[in-house]
C-alpha cells in the first residue's frame, strides 16, 4: 500500500473507525491506539485491502481489536490490583498473597527486559501506549507487540497451572 492510498483511507475512515472504537471502550486514549494499531498494521504491510470493502474491513479491524482489549481488561485489572498489593481476597477464599508473588516472580523470570519495562509502564503507571513508546525509546507497534506477547503468556500461564 501507497503512502498516498494510506492517506486517503485514514482521511475517509478515520472518524467511523475512532466513534466504532469509542462506542465499545469509552476511553479515548485507548480508542486511538486501536485506530493506530490498524492504520500501523496496514502501512507494515501486515494487511491487505481491497477498494471495494475497505470502511467494513477497517470497522470489522477495529471491532476486533477492541474485542481484544475488553478481554485484556480483566486480567490488567486483577494483575494492577495485585501488582499494587491492593488485592481483595478472591471469591473462593484463597490467599491472593501467593498468586501475587507468583505473579511478581512470573514477570521478572520470564519476561524480556524490554517487555517487563513496557508492561509495568504500561499497566502500573497507567501510561499510553504512545506516552511508554517515547519512554522507552521504540514505536508504538513495537510496545502493542510486547503488550500483547506479554498478556498471552501470563494468560497461558496462569491458565495452565491453575487448573
Amino acid at each position: 500500500m501507497t503512502r498516498r492510498e494510506l492517506e486517503i483511507l485514514f482521511k475517509s475512515h478515520y472518524a467511523p473507525m475512532f466513534r466504532l472504537a469509542m462506542s465499545m471502550l469509552y476511553d479515548e486514549d485507548e480508542s486511538k491506539d486501536v485506530v493506530s494499531d490498524v492504520f500501523a498494521s496496514l502501512a507494515a504491510g501486515g494487511m491487505t485491502i481491497k477498494s471495494d470493502n475497505a470502511r467494513g474491513f477497517l470497522l470489522t479491524c477495529v471491532r476486533n481489536s477492541c474485542i481484544n482489549v475488553i478481554r485484556n481488561k480483566q486480567v490488567r485489572e486483577r494483575f494492577v490490583k495485585l501488582y499494587s498489593n491492593k488485592a481483595e481476597p478472591l471469591a473462593d477464599g484463597s490467599d491472593d498473597s501467593l498468586m501475587l508473588n507468583e505473579l511478581r516472580e512470573y514477570i521478572d523470570n520470564q519476561l524480556s527486559p524490554l517487555s517487563r519495562r513496557i508492561f509495568t509502564l504500561r499497566y502500573l503507571h497507567d501510561m499510553t501506549c504512545q506516552q511508554v513508546a517515547d519512554a522507552v525509546g521504540v514505536s508504538r507497534v513495537t510496545v502493542h507487540h510486547h503488550l500483547s506477547q506479554s498478556l498471552e503468556k501470563i494468560n497461558a500461564y496462569f491458565n495452565n497451572t491453575k487448573q
